[in-house]
């Protein structure tokens, strides 16, 4: 079954939970950028990713954002010229929607 995919971004406040929440990330994301991974999801599993990674963090401190990633008719992507073709061998992005 093709899981959705989620964008989550973060903006941790101290280095110990900044830490635990990019060990996390890095191993069940993709990472796009510094705080920026891409995820595919199920229902149940985006919940449990959120839930977890809420328990890492300070609510009063720090910011997590989950958004689904939806390519929308018009999107576009600006990124240097790159002989980098853009497909993946991760296994943790198999079966996914894009």
């Amino acid at each position: 079954m093709a899981k959705p995919l989620w964008i989550i971004s973060y903006d941790i406040s101290c280095p110990k939970r900044l830490r635990k929440v990019h060990k996390y990330c890095a191993t069940f994301g993709w990472q796009m950028q510094k705080s920026l991974y891409l995820f595919a999801f199920s229902r149940s599993e985006r919940e449990k990713a959120c839930h977890q990674l809420t328990e890492l963090i300070n609510l009063q401190e720090d910011k997590l954002l989950c958004l689904p990633f939806n390519v929308l008719e018009g999107s576009f992507h600006h990124v240097p010229e790159s002989p980098l073709i853009l497909i993946h061998d991760d296994p943790r992005l198999e079966g996914f929607v894009y």
